[in-house]
């Protein structure tokens, strides 16, 4: 019987993947909260507040699209574009 992780990625059907943006929407690593893994969702919670505090709203932005990246597809921003 194989077990999965909680960072493995979900399927990206429309509907998750519409959550999850909906989410963000509302809090930096709302798709990770939202996928159950509460572990990321904290993290990108406290990276966004403090990217908020010193970029401004850039720096949520960058947070949120890696809290979605990281929920649908299992990999970071960063891993995507190196490879």
């Amino acid at each position: 019987m194989a077990t999965t992780s909680s960072t493995s990625p979900t399927p990206a059907t429309p509907a998750k993947l519409a959550v999850g943006v909906l989410s963000e929407a509302i809090i930096p690593g709302g798709s990770n909260l939202v996928k159950g893994d509460l572990t990321q969702g904290a993290c990108h919670l406290i990276l966004g507040i403090a990217a908020g505090m010193a970029l401004g709203p850039l720096g949520v932005l960058a947070v949120k699209a890696n809290s979605l990246a990281k929920a649908t597809t299992g990999q970071s921003v960063i891993e995507q574009v190196t490879g």
